[in-house]
């Protein structure tokens, strides 16, 4: 395995029953796994409403399109 390989990447993921969120991580599982965990001290409600399949590598263009929702 190369240096690049294990380089944090960030991953948007969906709800769902809607919204999404990001996550830090070297690759897919590990970026599901620390959702879980993350939702799992926050808001143990959210745990199971992750999508594992919606789990992707963030791109600058889908990011500013989730966020342009809010306001």
């Amino acid at each position: 395995m190369n240096k690049t390989s294990k380089q944090n990447k960030e991953y948007t993921y969906f709800f769902k029953d809607g919204g999404f969120n990001t996550e830090w991580a070297t690759n897919k599982n590990e970026a599901y796994k620390k959702a879980k965990a993350r939702w799992a001290k926050e808001s143990p409600s959210l745990v199971d409403r992750i999508d594992k399949a919606s789990f992707h590598i963030a791109t600058e263009a889908e990011t500013k399109d989730l966020l342009s929702r809010f306001w």
